[in-house]
C-alpha cells in the first residue's frame, strides 16, 4: 500500500508539473505575441488535466500485473485511446459547466469538444502514455531491487551446504583456487575466483576496491586517505581493507563518497 501511496504521489506531481507548465506557455504566449492574458479563461481550460489524477490509482496497482519488463507501444496507445476519448468528453462537459456558472460569455459544447479533439487530443494520449511508461519503469526498479535483496547464495563445503543472504555479505578475498566469503566474521570458501562471483552477484553495493578484493560498501564505517591515491577502508566490525588507486573510478568513488581534490 505504501508503495502504491509513493507511485501516485510521483504521478500527481508529474501532472502538477505539466499543468504549470502549460500555463506558463500560456503566459509567455501572451507576452511574445503582444495579446491580452486572460487568466480565468487560462486557468479554467487547464483545470480538466487534474482528471489525470484519476488514472493514478490504476497505475499504481501495475506491479501485480505479468511480464512487467515488457513494453508493447502499440498495445499501450490502443489501451489508452479510448481512456483519452473519455478524458476529452469529461473535460469539454467540466468546462462549459465551469464556464455557465462563472463566466459572462460561457462556451458551447460543440465548441469544446472541436477545440479538445483537434489540439488536444495527441497531448493527452502523450501524458497518459508517459504517466503509464513512468509506472511501468518504477515497478521494474522495486522488482529488480526486490529480487536483490532476497538473492542468496549457497555454499558446499564436503557434506555440508549453507545458504547465505547476499546482502549479508561483509567483504570477499581471493584465495586461490577459491575465493573467502566473509559473514559476520564466519569465512566460507566458494570456488570462483572474483570477476565471477561479482557478475554473480550483480548487485550494485558490491565493488572491487583491489585485486585481490571485493567489499560491500553498506558495511564500511569509515575511510582513511593514505595520500596516494589509496585509501583504508574500515568495516563496522573493525576489519581494515585497502581500496587501491589502481580500482578507482569516478563511479566507486562517487559510492563511497570520495572527494577528488586536484591542485
Amino acid at each position: 500500500m505504501l508503495i502504491n501511496i509513493r507511485l501516485q504521489l510521483i504521478l500527481i506531481l508529474f501532472i502538477l508539473l505539466i499543468s504549470l507548465l502549460l500555463f506558463l506557455n500560456d503566459y509567455l504566449t501572451s507576452i511574445l505575441f503582444n495579446q491580452s492574458f486572460y487568466l480565468k479563461e487560462s486557468l479554467l481550460f487547464k483545470l480538466p488535466i487534474l482528471l489525470l489524477i484519476i488514472p493514478t490509482l490504476i497505475f499504481a496497482s501495475l506491479d501485480k500485473k505479468k511480464n512487467l519488463s515488457e513494453i508493447n507501444i502499440y498495445k499501450i496507445v490502443i489501451m489508452l485511446i479510448p481512456v483519452t476519448i473519455t478524458h476529452v468528453l469529461l473535460a469539454s462537459y467540466l468546462i462549459q459547466f465551469v464556464s455557465l456558472n462563472f463566466l459572462d460569455t460561457p462556451f458551447t459544447f460543440s465548441y469544446l469538444i472541436k477545440t479538445k479533439f483537434t489540439q488536444d487530443f495527441v497531448f493527452i494520449l502523450t501524458t497518459y502514455g508517459l504517466m503509464y511508461l513512468i509506472a511501468r519503469y518504477y515497478h521494474l526498479n522495486l522488482s529488480q531491487d526486490s529480487k536483490r535483496k532476497n538473492k542468496t547464495l549457497t555454499i558446499k563445503t564436503g557434506t555440508r551446504i549453507d545458504t547465505i543472504n547476499v546482502v549479508d555479505i561483509d567483504w570477499i578475498a581471493a584465495e586461490t583456487p577459491y575465493i573467502a566469503i566473509w559473514v559476520d566474521e564466519k569465512k566460507y570458501l566458494y570456488h570462483s575466483t572474483l570477476t565471477d562471483i561479482i557478475n554473480q552477484l550483480d548487485h550494485p553495493d558490491f565493488i572491487r576496491i583491489h585485486r585481490s578484493t571485493i567489499v560491500n560498501i553498506t558495511k564500511i564505517s569509515s575511510l582513511e586517505s593514505r595520500q596516494n591515491g589509496d585509501y583504508d577502508i574500515q568495516l563496522y566490525n573493525n576489519i581494515r581493507l585497502r581500496l587501491s588507486r589502481t580500482y578507482r573510478t569516478p563511479t566507486i568513488d562517487s559510492q563511497l563518497k570520495i572527494k577528488i581534490h586536484t591542485a
